[in-house]
């Protein structure tokens, strides 16, 4: 069952880091939930590769007194975005530890946790080969990651979602965060299948092969009576996803991936190829793990 806990943002000043702000506010507004902002403060001083040593007490006192200024600001730009929505809770902490720990802890019994990135370029990269990618692989609830160029135009909102599915049975997060995201946003959810590997064979005619046309709907089974408000829109490609995503990316207003499972979304967070998604890809991108059994939505529902 998805946590009814707050959505956590973390924040740090960066471009990426207001993008993200606004966008939980958003999300926050929607799910009528909670919104917790955090900023970490971590003991160590950086100074590149391998060389990091204590903070002085003048240093932490003035990254503190930095850090408390962030929050507000991120507090006051989030009133502004839901503003014209509805009042909702806004909270916030400066977290004393390194960052990938500080944010990684506070997934737990979080409804989803944002982080903002860099345009494309060598920081960009860096940051997803790091605390991103690290929250991806272990985080306790979905982590969205926002650029810092996210539109956020009122004609963007009405865009579609976009979800991967794989074929298998840890393909039901990512389907029922992407469903729940197109719910509360009154927009419709494109599924997305592809596969890569082993093909069946071809039908003549172009026609897609039924039993590929079988695994999506066996994939999507009970979810469209559990969501009936939502238009549930159905595409299935024979090739590696990750075109294919970035492609629907690029009209939708959220792209939404399981990450681990077997098929077209296998090993989404590994690889150059992955990482290139990750990196081109436009639009915020949820990553949902499936972190205790696979539930379908028989088994969601009885909870």
């Amino acid at each position: 069952m998805r946590s009814n806990g707050p959505i956590m943002v973390g924040v740090n000043g960066s471009a990426g880091s207001t993008a993200a702000v606004a966008w939980a506010a958003r999300s926050a507004a929607l799910h009528h939930a909670r919104l917790h902002l955090v900023h970490v403060l971590d003991p160590t001083a950086d100074y590149g590769p391998g060389i990091t040593e204590p903070l002085t007490g003048t240093d932490y006192a003035r990254l503190e007194e930095y850090g408390r200024w962030v929050l507000d600001t991120a507090r006051e730009q989030a009133r502004t975005v839901v503003r014209a929505l509805r009042d909702i809770d806004i909270t916030a902490e400066v977290a004393h530890q390194a960052v990938g720990p500080a944010l990684l802890d506070r997934t737990v019994g979080a409804r989803m946790m944002a982080v903002g990135t860099r345009e494309r370029g060598t920081v960009r990269r860096a940051l997803l080969g790091s605390v991103s990618a690290v929250l991806a692989r272990r985080a306790h609830c979905p982590v969205v990651v926002v650029r810092d160029a996210t539109p956020i135009a009122a004609e963007a909102r009405w865009l579609p979602i976009v979800v991967g599915v794989d074929g298998t049975e840890v393909s039901a997060p990512a389907i029922e965060s992407a469903l729940v995201e197109a719910s509360v946003r009154g927009v419709r959810l494109l599924a997305l299948h592809a596969w890569t590997g082993v093909e069946l064979p071809a039908v003549p005619g172009g026609e897609v092969d039924p039993a590929k046309q079988i695994v999506l709907a066996e994939s999507l089974a009970g979810w469209q009576e559990r969501f009936p408000d939502v238009e549930i829109q159905r595409e299935i490609v024979t090739d590696r996803p990750e075109h294919y995503l970035l492609e629907r990316s690029a009209h939708a207003q959220l792209l939404v991936v399981g990450c681990r499972g077997r098929g077209g979304f296998a090993s989404l967070l590994r690889g150059s190829t992955s990482q290139a998604l990750l990196i081109s890809v436009d639009c915020p991108i949820m990553i949902v793990r499936d972190v205790h059994a696979v539930r379908g939505p028989e088994r969601v529902l009885a909870e």
